[in-house]
C-alpha cells in the first residue's frame, strides 16, 4: 500500500537525519505522519473522484469501444504514480533536517524541562546536573576564530586555527542566549550534542564575560578544575607533580602548588629577587627619587621645545652607537622628519656622538651612572640587564609627563613613519600597542610582546603600569629580562584595572622582526623584493651586536660609513665641532654586503660561508 511506503520511508529519514537533536523522535513521527498522511489521503481521494466522474462519462458515450477502456486503465495507472510522486515530495520536505527542526519547535519544545522529557522517560538527561548548577548550567561551541575577531582580546592570534573551536560556559541560566531552543541545547535538555553558534549570540546575556587562554605547553597532560561556589578569583592556581628540586615532572609526585613560570623540564622562571639584586635595584631607585623633581622640570623643558605631541623614545649607550648612526642615517636617506625622536644618551660619548647627527638628547649623569658603556655581549648578560634600567625609566618619565610616545630599540629601520599608523583615528583604541616577539615561551605567556618597539597612550592606567616597572628594578635583575618582567605586569594590569594591550600578530606584514627575518624565507623575499607593506623592521632575535650590522649589510639597509663605526664623536670629526657627523658618516644608499648564504640578503649570498652550518640551507 502507498500508506505503508510512506510510512517506511519517513522511519528511514527519521534515523538518518542527522540535523535532528532531539531525542524525542517519537512525537516528531507523529506530526509527520498526521501530516503526510493526510496528504496523501487527500490527494488520493481527489483523484479517484475524477476518475469516477470520468469513467461515467466515458460510459454515456455510447461511441467507446474496448481500446478506450485499455486507455483509461493505463490513465489510472499514470494518476496513481504521479499522486505516489506527489506525497513522496510532500515527505521530503516534511523530513528535511530544517522542517523537523522548525516541526519540533513549534510542536514539542518549551523552556519547561518537564516539556522536554522523551516519551515514557522519568526524567531527561542533562549536561550539567543540579549540584552544579550554583555555576554551571550550559556550554555551547564557537568558532575560535570568530569569537577572536568579535572581541580583540589584545593578545596575539595563533594563524593555525581554522576548524577550531572555543566553549564558553554559563554560570547562570539568565545568561543563556535568547533562543530557548539553543539555550536547551547548552544543557543537553533533550538533546545529543553540544550546540554550535556565533560568538554574538552566545554572549548576548552575559553581563561578565570571563577569558582563559590555554594550550598544552611541553605536551603536559594538563586538567581545569573549576570551583563554584568560592569568592571569585581573576588568577589561576597552577600545581604540578613534581619534586621540591629542580629535576622537572615526575608523575610519581603529588599535585603540589607550583609557579607559573615552573617548566616541565624544571627551570623555574620566576624566582623571587635575592638581597644582592634587591639592593642593587635600591641603590638605582634612591638616585631616581632623590633627583626625579628636578629631572622633571629639565625634561618638561625639553619637550616642550620639541613641539610635539607624539615623541619617538630611545636610549643607548655608547656600545650600541653604529646601530643609532644607522637608525639616524638611513631615516634621513629616506627622507624621514626626526624632530619629534628624543634620545636618553646614557654616557656623554652617545651624547655627543647623537648631537652631532642633529638628534635631541636628555642626558642625567647620576641617573645613569649604573649604565656600562660598554654592548652586551650575548642577550641576557649582566652588561644586557643593566643597560635595560635605561630602557625603564625614559619611556616612564615621558609617559608621567603626559606625552603619547612610541619606544624603539636602536636596531629598528624606518620604511614608512610608524607615527602615522598609531596616529590613524580608525586605528582600534588600545592603551599600548605591540611588536609580537615571536618568542611562544612560557615566561613571555599570554602576550609575547617585544619591548623593543610599541606605542603608549598617556593616561593613569600606563602610568601606573610604569611605575610599577620601574619599581621592579629587583626582578629585572633576578630574571635577566625587562621583556619578562613588563609581560608580567602587563597580564596583571589588564586584569586588575582594565589596561587595554594589543600585541599584532607576528605574522603581520606591518611590523616584522627576527622572527620573521630567521623563519619565513617567503616574506623575506618579499621585503627583499620591495613587495611587502611594513613600516619598519626590527633586527632583534639576533646573538650579539655584530649579527645585527651583518645582518643589516646583507638585506640593504646599512648606511653608515666604515670610517665611523666604534668611534668617538671628536675622533670621528678631528676635533672640528662644526663638522656635521650626517654629512660626515651618512651613506646616501646603503651599502650590500653578503655574510652568510642561509640567511636573508639583498642579493644572492651564495659564495659565502653557512651561519648555521649544521641545518642551513641557502635563501636564495
Amino acid at each position: 500500500m502507498p500508506e505503508q511506503r510512506v510510512q517506511r520511508s519517513i522511519h528511514k529519514k527519521l534515523s538518518s537525519s542527522r540535523g535532528a537533536l532531539f531525542k524525542t523522535t517519537t512525537w516528531i513521527l507523529i506530526v509527520i505522519c498526521a501530516s503526510c498522511s493526510s496528504f496523501y489521503i487527500g490527494a488520493f481521494a481527489g483523484i479517484a473522484a475524477s476518475s469516477g466522474q470520468n469513467n461515467n462519462n466515458t460510459a454515456a458515450d455510447h461511441n467507446l469501444n474496448a481500446n478506450n477502456n485499455n486507455n483509461n486503465q493505463i490513465d489510472d495507472k499514470e494518476l496513481q504514480r504521479r499522486a505516489e510522486e506527489l506525497a513522496d515530495q510532500k515527505l521530503k520536505l516534511l523530513t528535511s533536517s530544517h522542517k523537523l527542526q522548525e516541526l519540533c519547535n513549534k510542536h514539542m519544545c518549551s523552556n519547561n524541562p518537564a516539556d522536554q522529557k522523551p516519551h515514557g522517560s522519568k526524567e531527561v538527561h542533562k549536561l550539567f546536573p543540579r549540584p552544579l548548577n550554583h555555576f554551571a548550567n550550559g556550554l555551547v561551541r564557537v568558532s575560535k576564530d570568530d569569537i577572536m575577531s568579535t572581541f580583540d582580546f589584545g593578545v596575539p592570534p595563533n594563524p593555525h586555527s581554522a576548524g577550531k573551536e572555543a566553549l564558553i560556559l554559563y554560570n547562570t541560566a539568565k545568561a543563556l542566549p535568547n533562543d530557548r531552543y539553543l539555550a536547551a541545547a547548552a544543557n543537553l535538555n533533550g538533546y545529543t550534542s553540544l550546540p554550535f553558534t556565533n560568538a554574538t549570540t552566545a554572549t548576548e546575556n552575559c553581563d561578565s564575560l570571563n577569558v582563559v587562554f590555554t594550550d598544552i605547553p611541553g605536551g603536559m597532560r594538563q586538567c581545569f578544575a573549576l570551583i563554584g561556589g568560592q569568592y571569585q578569583s581573576y588568577h589561576v592556581q597552577r600545581w604540578m607533580r613534581r619534586a621540591d628540586n629542580r629535576n622537572g615532572l615526575n608523575k610519581e609526585e603529588p599535585l603540589k602548588l607550583s609557579s607559573r613560570g615552573h617548566t616541565g623540564g624544571g627551570r623555574e622562571e620566576f624566582p623571587a629577587p635575592k638581597g644582592r639584586e634587591v639592593a642593587e635595584h635600591q641603590e638605582v631607585l634612591k638616585s631616581y627619587l632623590n633627583e626625579v623633581k628636578g629631572i622633571k622640570t629639565r625634561l618638561m623643558s625639553v619637550l616642550k621645545k620639541m613641539n610635539s605631541k607624539q615623541v619617538v623614545v630611545m636610549t643607548c649607550n655608547h656600545g650600541q652607537s653604529e646601530l643609532l648612526m644607522n637608525f639616524v642615517c638611513s631615516s634621513r636617506a629616506k627622507g624621514f622628519d626626526l624632530s619629534n625622536v628624543l634620545l636618553f644618551p646614557t654616557d656623554v660619548e652617545t651624547k655627543e656622538l647623537a648631537e652631532g647627527l642633529g638628534l635631541t638628547t636628555f642626558y642625567e649623569e647620576k641617573l645613569m651612572a649604573s649604565v656600562p658603556k660598554t654592548e652586551a655581549e650575548i642577550y641576557g648578560d649582566i652588561f644586557f640587564t643593566k643597560i635595560m634600567f635605561a630602557k625603564i625609566v625614559c619611556v616612564q618619565l615621558v609617559n608621567e609627563l603626559g606625552y603619547d610616545l612610541l619606544f624603539m630599540d636602536v636596531d629598528i629601520v624606518w620604511y614608512r613613519n610608524p607615527i602615522d599608523y598609531f596616529m590613524n583615528k580608525s586605528l582600534p583604541q588600545f592603551d599600548i600597542y605591540f611588536q609580537d616577539d615571536g618568542s611562544r615561551q612560557e615566561r613571555y605567556a599570554p602576550y609575547s610582546a617585544n619591548s623593543g618597539f610599541y606605542f603608549v597612550r598617556a593616561n593613569p592606567r600606563t602610568q601606573h603600569l610604569f611605575r610599577h616597572l620601574l619599581y621592579s628594578g629587583d626582578l629585572l635583575n633576578a630574571w635577566n629580562s625587562h621583556q619578562q618582567v613588563l609581560i608580567a605586569l602587563l597580564a596583571e594590569y589588564n586584569s586588575l584595572m582594565g589596561l587595554k594591550v594589543k600585541v599584532f600578530a607576528k605574522e603581520t606584514e606591518l611590523f616584522p622582526g627576527g622572527w620573521l627575518y630567521h623563519r619565513q624565507k617567503n616574506e623575506m623575499k618579499r621585503i627583499m623584493k620591495g613587495e611587502s607593506n611594513l613600516y619598519i623592521f626590527h633586527m632583534s632575535w639576533t646573538e650579539n651586536k655584530r649579527n645585527k650590522l651583518n645582518f643589516f649589510q646583507q638585506i640593504g639597509q646599512w648606511y653608515v660609513q666604515e670610517t665611523c663605526i666604534g668611534k668617538h664623536y671628536n675622533d670621528t670629526v678631528g676635533g672640528d665641532s662644526t663638522v656635521s657627523l650626517s654629512t660626515h658618516c651618512c651613506l646616501a644608499e646603503p651599502v650590500v654586503i653578503c655574510h652568510y648564504r642561509d640567511k636573508p640578503s639583498k642579493i644572492p649570498c651564495n659564495d659565502s660561508p653557512y651561519l648555521d652550518k649544521k641545518r642551513g640551507k641557502p635563501f636564495w
